[in-house]
């Protein structure tokens, strides 16, 4: 039996997209890293931290409407060129004030604004643009491998961000993140996305930020798996805070010992990232609702073995694993569910109340650890998303998907 190279890698333009989004994603990722370290030894203030964080969370939260939008009715590659070329310009600028000695803490917040304002336009057109350039059977395998750069980029930039920050100036960090963004915007230049005309491209904003919002609540399938979505990402976003406890109070393993368990989160998801892109699963709905289930179970057996470390890693193995499949699953059910001509307004609408549930469910995760002991909180989380699972899976899997209808230039 010949092994047959999958069609994906044949495909010239989302091969130019994501080998330029691998590059950029791993500047990324040792820089937040480094720049979480600088600006805590610059101040030695967690509030500082917190600050650079909402810095962060803000402006997609804010920008997300509009980018959707925009990211319908304008050139989609215009939007992605342009954003990676303006963060790569942003990076490099505030590289040279660092060399300067400018070492301000609000200049610093200033650029986090910027880059995360500029990436709340890149995010929409990116994922609206890979359906275009991509065929519907090729769709789980693309976006296995988005999920595989962004698995690799957060093992191998924490490890690149601690060894650079021992022997390197922040300054050079920083422009080394702003040259990726600048390679990634090069090769972006090469990509051809099919350009949509919409029937109501004409109409103003509002009217079309309302056509994406009615687009979500009148497609069933649609509407079960972004509720499915809000609640998983409420109950998992304090899973770090409970892990975090678990290894240094119950445990009592050390930073070393949280680690290691992050790690075997992270190798879970690449399994599951490369079982996706070798076709083991062969119906999108059913491996959506399989991901889903597996990370209710896995909160459960958190709850169950919070004394026991050696079970505690293969539960962390199995949950980055349920992780990958779920998110690959429902990004392609995404652009599967959603028309063409909307998906950029529609994403960037989930993507904001995605990016709300964050902060939400973390505040609610460790205002109930003042009431019930983490055993018990990872039992509950554990059982409401498991119910979830079962909730959503018959109007999930009873989705049809329906032809759009777009012209296309």
């Amino acid at each position: 039996m010949s092994f047959k190279i999958p069609s994906v890698f044949k495909n010239y333009n989302f091969m130019l997209l994501w080998i330029g989004q691998s590059v950029s994603k791993l500047g990324d990722r040792f820089y937040a890293i480094a720049m979480m370290w600088y600006i805590y030894q610059l101040t030695g203030s967690p509030l500082a931290l917190g600050i650079s964080v909402l810095c962060n969370t803000l402006p997609t939260i804010i920008f997300s409407p509009i980018a959707g939008v925009l990211s319908d009715r304008i050139d989609k590659k215009k939007i992605i060129v342009l954003s990676d070329l303006l963060n790569g310009l942003s990076m490099v600028f505030l590289a040279y004030l660092l060399l300067s000695g400018n070492q301000s803490l609000n200049i610093i917040y200033l650029f986090i604004v910027i880059v995360a304002s500029i990436t709340a336009f890149f995010s929409p057109a990116i994922t609206a643009s890979i359906p275009l350039i991509v065929d519907d059977r090729d769709l789980p395998k693309a976006n296995s491998l988005s999920q595989l750069s962004s698995q690799i980029t957060n093992i191998i930039g924490p490890a690149l961000a601690g060894v650079m920050i021992a022997f390197a100036d922040m300054w050079l960090l920083v422009l080394i993140n702003g040259i990726s963004y600048l390679l990634s915007a090069f090769s972006e230049c090469f990509i051809k996305v099919p350009k949509i005309v919409s029937k109501t491209n004409n109409e103003g904003f509002m009217a079309n930020f309302k056509e994406g919002l009615q687009c979500t609540l009148s497609n069933k399938g649609l509407l079960l798996l972004v509720f499915a979505g809000i609640f998983i990402n409420f109950f998992l976003a304090p899973l770090n805070v409970y892990i975090t406890i678990i290894t240094s109070e119950i445990l009592t393993v050390g930073s070393t010992g949280l680690g290691i368990i992050f790690s075997l989160v992270s190798i879970g998801a690449l399994i599951g990232t490369f079982a996706v892109l070798a076709n083991i699963f062969k119906d999108i709905f059913k491996m959506t609702i399989f991901g889903i289930s597996v990370q209710g179970l896995t909160l459960i057996a958190l709850g169950l073995f919070t004394n026991n470390y050696f079970a505690l890693l293969i539960v962390a193995a199995v949950m980055g694993f349920g992780v990958s499949i779920a998110t690959i699953g429902i990004g392609t059910l995404y652009q599967k569910m959603i028309p063409k001509e909307k998906l950029g307004r529609v994403i960037s609408l989930i993507g904001m109340l995605l990016s709300i549930t964050v902060p939400l469910g973390t505040m609610f995760g460790t205002f109930i650890l003042t009431l019930l002991p983490i055993p018990t909180t990872l039992l509950f989380s554990g059982l409401l998303v498991s119910l979830v699972a079962i909730i959503v899976s018959p109007g999930i899997l009873r989705f049809n998907a329906k032809p759009t209808e777009i012209e296309t230039v």
